[in-house]
């Protein structure tokens, strides 16, 4: 099936369930929308990858208001487990995803602003991370890229350190080589004198020379909106992980973000910035030479604050799509192949989207989007096509169950019934069925018809929930359902009273 008939909208009733903006046709591209997935409080920054092994995209959130990272297990179609949340430190705004200690499995590296500390959480294969080293970084890290900056096989941080968007100077970039057992080396920093007030906002780690070294291209912005002022400045990797000033760019007012890509086929690493100021994003299409032409401005929504490049819509050639923070949206502009873009509309996400992830959530081959929601404290997932969702619901939330002492063995006063119902649009798998907590063996399940069972759309199952014991007083414990929905696992409290 090619790739535009693939493509339909969702409809009307899906967007209001949902709460989210109706799918909006715009060159073909539709996407779908599936219910928020809550996270900690205020995220920050999002990155993706597998992070238990199971070949699925999982999704991780820095939060910086509950200082903590959230880490979202991917089902395999568009939706997320439950988030399990944890502690890291201070003021947690960056994140990234990347093996840093060489043992095959993906750890995070995390930039905690209101500590100026780089952490490096090592991953256990299994979504769960434990602490492995931090250094010192720099006044208020805002974003990390991951490379290997110096060609030893490991990978390196470069940090950028605006101070917290402007406000804690001094600004700078920082480099910091990894240790060789995935911790980091101090810090050497860059760029720090000469910026009049502009602090960095943002770095691309890519080969802009054609040495296979991979260099960097910084993106600095004036704090005030009354004086805006903005550059590129691209820095040389001399070959050993030090770098040197090469040229600077003057593309646009308060720039934010950067991505490069081979947008015309040239063998070169081209630029897109976006800007604050204009609402625009800027393409710099490099020549032979290692100059730039800047092409005009195009316009995308409010307030610009992440780009990223990716073939949206099949036609082998770069796309690129941009998170606009102030219009809760995402705009996804087309290429040619040449260095020029048609827009292909604005999509509705979550409030305040602070940055995003493309990745096929849904394995369906085409890319989706991610987006960490700030003000929703939740990630946003849009589907690309008519995503198919399942979306389970319970006929109850708890259960009282009440006796007499030596009523233990009447059916009737002991059992109340859990229907579960898919009124989703894809297929709903139940996983598993279960009782914990600590008086667990006081509750049993009969009669389950949910077993490793799959409901299509209206389709439902019921089991039996029972409560037996020989102790007066209450007991406590929750039935647990796991599935392939948005929000697995589902939960009834269950409470007993055997009345003396």
């Amino acid at each position: 099936m090619s790739f535009v008939k693939r493509y339909v909208i969702l409809g009307v009733a899906w967007a209001c369930m949902t709460g989210w903006l109706i799918p909006a046709y715009a060159q073909n591209l539709t996407y779908s929308p599936t219910p928020s997935n809550p996270v900690g409080r205020a995220p920050q920054a999002i990155t993706a990858g597998d992070f238990n092994g199971d070949g699925l995209w999982d999704v991780a959130t820095v939060n910086g208001t509950s200082d903590d990272v959230s880490v979202l297990l991917g089902n395999g179609n568009g939706t997320f487990r439950s988030a399990v949340s944890f502690g890291v430190g201070k003021i947690p705004l960056a994140v990234v995803a990347a093996d840093m200690d060489g043992d095959g499995l993906l750890d995070l590296v995390l930039a905690l602003s209101g500590a100026d500390q780089v952490v490096v959480l090592k991953g256990q294969g299994t979504g769960l991370f434990q602490k492995l080293g931090s250094q010192g970084a720099g006044k208020g890290t805002t974003y990390l890229a991951v490379r290997d900056v110096n060609g030893d096989g490991w990978s390196d941080v470069v940090a950028v350190n605006s101070g917290r968007f402007g406000y804690y100077p001094p600004f700078d970039l920082a480099v910091l080589l990894n240790d060789g057992k995935g911790g980091l080396l101090a810090p050497v920093t860059y760029e720090q004198d000469g910026r009049d007030g502009m602090f960095p906002t943002g770095v691309l780690v890519e080969d802009l020379t054609g040495d296979g070294k991979p260099d960097l291209s910084v993106t600095w912005s004036q704090p005030s909106w009354r004086s805006p002022n903005g550059l590129v400045s691209i820095l040389r990797n001399t070959g050993d992980g030090t770098f040197i000033l090469d040229k600077e760019l003057k593309p646009g007012s308060t720039l934010s973000a950067i991505q490069g890509a081979d947008l015309n086929h040239d063998g070169l690493m081209d630029l897109a910035v976006t800007s604050l100021f204009s609402d625009t994003v800027r393409i710099l299409l490099q020549r032979d030479g290692g100059t730039f032409t800047e092409l005009d401005p195009m316009k995308v929504g409010f307030a610009p604050v992440g780009v990223t490049f990716r073939d949206f819509d099949g036609d082998q050639e770069m796309d690129v799509v941009v998170v606009n923070r102030d219009s809760n949206s995402l705009s996804i502009l087309l290429g040619n192949g040449t260095g020029l873009f048609t827009s292909a509309g604005h999509f509705g996400v979550g409030a305040t989207p602070s940055a995003m992830v493309v990745e096929d959530f849904d394995q369906d081959q085409f890319p989706d989007l991610a987006t960490a929601s700030t003000n929703v404290d939740g990630v946003s997932v849009l589907l690309s096509g008519g995503g198919a969702i399942p979306l389970p619901t319970l006929s109850t939330d708890a259960m009282v169950f009440e006796m007499e002492s030596g009523q233990e063995r009447i059916p009737s006063s002991s059992h109340h019934m859990v229907r579960v119902s898919n009124i989703g649009l894809g297929l709903l798998k139940i996983v598993d069925v279960g009782i914990t907590g600590n008086q667990a063996d006081a509750f049993s399940v009969a009669d389950n018809t949910c077993a490793d069972v799959t409901l299509h759309t209206g389709e439902s199952c019921t089991l039996q929930v029972g409560f037996a014991s020989h102790e007066q007083g209450t007991h406590h414990a929750m039935l647990t359902i796991h599935d392939n929905a948005s929000g697995s696992p589902r939960r009834v409290v269950l409470k007993g009273l055997v009345k003396g």
